[in-house]
């Protein structure tokens, strides 16, 4: 078959099944199988493609159509302007989790901090972040997934951080507590979504991402209460906890960060105006 024929069945497929980004997810699964970029197979709509390509290619399109995230698919994604290694087993990184990490290289080089924890780290996109745009930072990542330490470390190889960056295996700061590692910054994106609630998301979202990594217990605090309480034995004076939070969850968690001894606790609005990040410093 040719380019033009694959591009056309593909699209015919996901279009059937009301998948909005039906073409442009066939184009970059396309690019995926013949290794070429989008200019390539709109400029090349007549060339032969292979039996086994076109397998591959029908083989991932049938993943598509049962609504499995397409960067799963690619085994990439975007974040920060750096190209992730992801795949089933950890959280995709959103855009929105670009405004935790750009409040919390803000607060690092203003306040000149150097050890940085990454609670929760999934596929490391947090800290891995962190550690290269502020270049003498040391970075832990903590998961109790190992998927998500697997996909951590393959991502530190990608940037060449192994020096600087660390994945290791935590149920949440329990490990630091038992090494008695101290850290000037702790940055986190944990689960955070009701239990009730995670049946309403989307099929892409609830059938395919982790539960481990949306499911924030029975009122979604159940990991800041958790991590807020760890982190005061961790955290070096003027200390700074950094968390994303649900967009109706600012009152709460900042309620939380209060009644633990953190001071000037601020949150953070998206580019959609919604509450979405909350910091604060323990003294």
């Amino acid at each position: 078959m040719k380019i033009q024929e694959l591009l056309i069945s593909g699209y015919d497929i996901l279009k059937s099944q009301n998948i909005e980004t039906y073409m442009l997810d066939t184009q970059l699964i396309l690019c995926k199988v013949l290794n070429k970029d989008k200019l390539f197979i709109i400029t090349n709509r007549d060339l032969q493609v292979d039996e086994n390509k076109r397998a591959e290619f029908l083989k991932l399109i049938e993943l598509r159509k049962k609504r499995m995230p397409v960067k799963y698919i690619l085994q990439s994604t975007e974040f920060m302007g750096l190209d992730y290694f992801i795949k089933p087993g950890v959280l995709i990184p959103r855009a929105d989790t670009e405004i935790l990490v750009e409040e919390a290289i803000k607060e690092i080089k203003k306040q000149n901090l150097k050890e940085i924890c990454d609670v929760c780290c999934g596929s490391g996109a947090i800290g891995i972040a962190i550690a290269t745009y502020i270049a003498d930072s040391q970075v832990v990542c903590y998961d109790i997934s190992e998927i998500a330490l697997e996909v951590t470390q393959i991502n530190l190889e990608r940037f060449n951080l192994e020096k600087r960056v660390k994945a290791l295996r935590s149920d949440l700061l329990s490990k630091a507590i038992e090494n008695r590692c101290s850290f000037d910054v702790i940055v986190s994106n944990p689960p955070y979504i009701k239990s009730k609630v995670i049946g309403t998301l989307m099929e892409d979202v609830k059938n395919y991402e982790p539960f481990i990594a949306l499911c924030g217990g029975e009122d979604g605090l159940e990991f800041y209460r958790r991590i807020i309480g760890e982190s005061k034995k961790v955290l070096n004076p003027k200390g700074l906890i950094i968390f994303e939070i649900g967009y109706d969850q600012k009152e709460e968690v900042t309620q939380l960060m209060e009644q633990n001894g953190f001071k000037d606790v601020v949150c953070i609005k998206d580019l959609s105006g919604n509450d979405r990040v909350v910091k604060g410093y323990f003294y």
